[in-house]
């Protein structure tokens, strides 16, 4: 066959989509149009461009335009951290001290002798080598690739397999580590579906959350399991248990992998309960932390900027104190309280702050958020793609800066409001 004939069997596979077509692990063109009609109902019903004023804090928000004001149950700031004076001031004193917002160049040719002490301060604080970046998706996106690849295993290529439940941020990336290594999705969960892949292949990674985003944990003992069996390489997402519980604010995925070894990556936003802004690697191998650091977005001119330093590092401090305790406790007993008052609900997140109400369809989401935004609570309508088709409904973020009070009144308006969705 000449090259040409070659060329055009190629184009007319592509076209028919028989061997490497397109919408493989996205697909735009049903995506967009499905969520767009979801995002204009909450647009038409005002649940968004609501301009706040934020200075008597995320309990007492008040619409601007408006003067509605209202307790904001849609932040991932779930200990109140983000405007904690220790962590405001830090990032205020480290704007003057080094009197630059950032170098604005790649961090692996030159970085402030401040980002040093930062990584240092996160090491020891977590146990683990910590590689900081301006967001933890620049690091999904810097380090799955790498991964496929087996350059962060010193192996031939891994497969690679996906929770189905995995953060928007992580499956963005799926086309680039396809192009790399075999690319499987996990039922949500499924162990037994991870260790059939794990005795098929000798070399499997799994990519999942810790607490996923709309509700749920991973279940990190059989995690653990099948990497101790079979040399499973776990790659965990804990951006929504970060600082939520653990010693030192450690987070939900260091209860079970309390040792980081060369098998195992925990990434996480510090914009989340950690109360700054960017995220960390933590890493069990020293190894790798100058390759990190020149990888794909890693080795761009995207360096943490000298407030997000200053902000990080008065958060350190807070979470070296008993208030990051009595917070964490305080989240606790939010949770126990609406676990026990919804129980017989139709509630995802038992044992999580992060709470979601299915109701089936759009509408009904948005009308949901709609009322209990009235009655002086913001809750996320969450819609498809980010859940199922038919299974809309409310997100709600618990958080440790709320009284028990403040639990209770919102469980009491919430049980109010299903009432007349049922």
């Amino acid at each position: 066959m000449h090259v040409r004939d070659k060329a055009v069997d190629a184009d007319r596979a592509i076209d028919t989509g028989t061997v490497m077509g397109p919408h493989r692990f996205r697909n735009n063109q049903r995506m967009v149009p499905a969520s767009e009609a979801a995002w204009q109902l909450a647009t038409d019903n005002g649940m968004l461009g609501i301009r706040v004023d934020a200075r008597k804090g995320q309990n007492r928000l008040r619409d601007t335009r408006t003067g509605h004001e209202f307790l904001n149950l849609a932040s991932c700031s779930y200990l109140g951290l983000n405007n904690h004076p220790t962590v405001i001031e830090s990032g205020i004193a480290a704007l003057r001290e080094e009197n630059v917002t950032g170098l604005a160049m790649a961090e692996c040719r030159i970085r402030l002798e401040v980002v040093h002490r930062l990584e240092e301060e996160l090491s020891e604080l977590f146990g683990a080598r910590v590689v900081p970046s301006i967001s933890c998706g620049v690091l999904s996106a810097a380090v799955l690739p790498l991964l496929a690849s087996g350059h962060l295993t010193d192996t031939d290529p891994l497969v690679v397999v996906f929770d189905r439940f995995a953060h928007f941020s992580l499956n963005f990336v799926k086309p680039i580590v396809a192009d790399e290594a075999l690319v499987l999705t996990c039922p949500h969960n499924d162990i037994q579906f991870l260790e059939d892949v794990c005795k098929k292949y000798p070399r499997v990674a799994y990519v999942c959350e810790g607490v996923y985003s709309t509700g749920g944990h991973a279940d990190l003992a059989g995690i653990k399991f099948l990497q101790e069996r079979y040399g499973m390489y776990v790659y965990l997402d804990d951006s929504h248990g970060l600082s939520t519980q653990g010693p030192n604010g450690a987070g939900y995925a260091r209860s079970v992998f309390r040792e980081l070894d060369d098998r195992t990556m925990i990434v996480a936003s510090l914009a989340k309960a950690f109360g700054s802004t960017g995220g960390i690697a933590m890493i069990g191998s020293s190894g790798k932390f100058d390759f990190l650091y020149r990888t794909g977005p890693m080795g761009w001119s995207q360096g943490l900027r000298t407030a997000a330093v200053g902000t990080t590092r008065g958060s350190i401090a807070v979470h070296h104190t008993p208030e990051l305790g009595a917070r964490q406790r305080q989240l606790a007993e939010n949770i126990g309280i609406f676990d026990r008052r919804m129980k017989d609900r139709d509630v995802r997140g038992t044992g999580s702050h992060i709470k979601f109400v299915t109701v089936g369809d759009n509408d009904r989401a948005v009308r949901l958020s709609t009322e209990l935004y009235r009655r002086g609570y913001y809750c996320s309508a969450m819609f498809f793609p980010i859940v199922a088709r038919g299974r809309a409904g409310v997100r709600m973020m618990l958080r440790g800066d709320m009284t028990k009070t403040m639990t209770e009144d919102f469980v009491t308006v919430l049980e109010d409001v299903l009432e007349e969705f049922t």
